[in-house]
């Protein structure tokens, strides 16, 4: 064989490779294009991700802004997008051997999850908060200070916590660079000395108590592969909440780790490529302590329990407990504690209306508000637009006539 005939044989090798890749693409590209249309067809329909409401449509008034919001409604409205991510990111790491990147219609783009060292995954709206701030931090908590005074005013106890973002409890695994770093670490900072030099009554300081557990334990208090707490952080949460009501409500607990499992983390599937991890399961028994009732007619957006006791004392006020993602992942460990608690999603606002709010507020007579870190440092929170505090003061207004 002569070297010209070796050369032409790698030359054709090297060509099929590059045709076989082309050709892989151009069949990728027709699945992309047409299987939502087929999917669709067949009565398939987009699905909420990262527990977010589905964007409306833009408006036409808004100018050049209504482009990029086009875009990012077409693409959150595709069917089967949850495939489409799982098999965009296999096809960016057989083509270009990287995950794959996603345009917003904002520059920067910051990273939908980070990828830190030890297999720990981080949250990417924890930058994209910081780094695309739409209040101050100082009128992010007068709006919550707002809160609290119409709800003081009506003769109602207020109690709030604020739910640590995970790069602040565990910043360790972090990679040493990544986009938004010095914007993130500034905003934090700025967010945490100012809600320690403000005057708000009834602050349950979560922050603490998680590094406290973390540093007594050595061990993490959130999941690696999830954006949140894991189970004895929750019970934590849950314990803390019944102190601050009233103190003593913990003194009968029995909690206790009852195993382990396997489970896959929230911000894997944000890469398209799903993480399992193994996890220790934690047990909350309050002795004496029964269900009586639970409403679910609310759901997904509000249920109410009601509990009674024959030992294990409970708090008896009416409470409705106002949370976002890390109170609905905790609720095993916060309903045992209350005779009558109600638990309302704090993104309500937009998607029942701020009336139907206000009015499960009203009726309550404990009102305790969580938030997690990242919408303080981001300056915003469905619970404390314009519009749902003006129909909360109006409704505790009405309830007081």
């Amino acid at each position: 064989m002569t070297s010209t005939d070796s050369t032409r044989r790698r030359e054709d090798a090297g060509f099929r490779r590059v045709r076989g890749r082309r050709a892989a693409a151009v069949l990728a590209a027709g699945l992309l294009f047409f299987s939502p249309m087929v999917a669709f067809a067949a009565g398939e329909r987009a699905i909420e991700l990262e527990n977010r409401k589905l964007p409306d449509f833009p408006d036409l008034a808004e100018g050049w802004a209504f482009i990029p919001k086009l875009e990012s409604w077409a693409i959150a409205h595709l069917p089967l997008r949850q495939h489409a991510v799982s098999g965009n990111a296999a096809l960016s790491q057989l083509l270009f051997q990287q995950p794959p990147t996603y345009h917003t219609g904002r520059e920067p783009t910051y990273p939908r999850v980070i990828e830190g060292r030890d297999g720990w995954l981080y949250f990417g709206d924890d930058v994209a908060e910081a780094c695309r701030p739409e209040w101050s931090i100082d009128e992010t908590l007068d709006r919550v200070r707002r809160l609290a005074r119409m709800v003081r005013k009506s003769g109602k106890r207020f109690l709030f916590t604020v739910a640590p973002d995970k790069t602040t409890i565990h910043p360790e695994h972090l990679p040493e660079r990544f986009l938004g770093k010095d914007c993130l670490e500034r905003r934090k900072r700025e967010f945490w000395a100012a809600l320690a030099h403000t005057d708000l009554d009834g602050y349950i300081d979560l922050r603490s108590a998680l590094l406290k557990l973390r540093n007594e334990a050595g061990k993490p208090v959130y999941w690696s592969t999830d954006s949140h707490w894991n189970d004895r952080s929750s019970a934590l949460y849950g314990m803390l909440l019944a102190e601050a009501v009233q103190p003593g409500l913990t003194e009968s607990n029995d909690l206790t780790r009852t195993g382990s499992q396997t489970r896959t983390g929230d911000l894997g599937p944000l890469l398209g490529t799903p993480r399992e991890e193994v996890v220790e399961q934690w047990g909350l028994k309050r002795e004496g302590v029964r269900q009586l009732g639970r409403d679910d007619s609310g759901t997904p957006l509000w249920f109410r329990v009601t509990n009674t006791s024959g030992k294990a004392p409970l708090f008896t006020p009416r409470t409705i407990l106002i949370g976002d993602s890390f109170t609905r992942t905790s609720v095993p460990w916060t309903t045992p504690y209350f005779a009558d608690l109600t638990v309302l999603r704090s993104d309500a606002p937009a998607r029942a209306g701020a009336r139907q709010v206000a009015d499960q507020i009203a009726a309550s007579d404990v009102v305790v508000f969580e938030m997690v870190e990242r919408y303080f440092v981001g300056g915003h929170g469905e619970m404390l637009d314009d519009a749902t505090l003006q129909a909360v003061e109006k409704a505790l207004q009405e309830g007081a006539r």
